[in-house]
């Protein structure tokens, strides 16, 4: 199960990966947290369709 952590980049609405956990243990029911920078995480949820919104973008 791993665990993608994701930060809103400064001036832009697009989330940034800033890290990654557990990809070793497989790619099943994988967590997203959105990460505040003052130790507040949020449960990201994913589309139903299995796709990245908008909001998601590359590293």
């Amino acid at each position: 199960m791993p665990i993608t952590v994701h930060m809103h980049e400064k001036n832009s609405r697009c989330l940034k990966i800033i890290a990654e956990y557990g990809q070793e243990y497989g790619k099943e029911d994988p967590i997203r947290v959105l990460y505040h920078g003052y130790g507040h995480y949020d449960v990201l949820r994913s589309p139903i369709n299995g796709g990245l919104s908008k909001l998601w973008t590359k590293r």
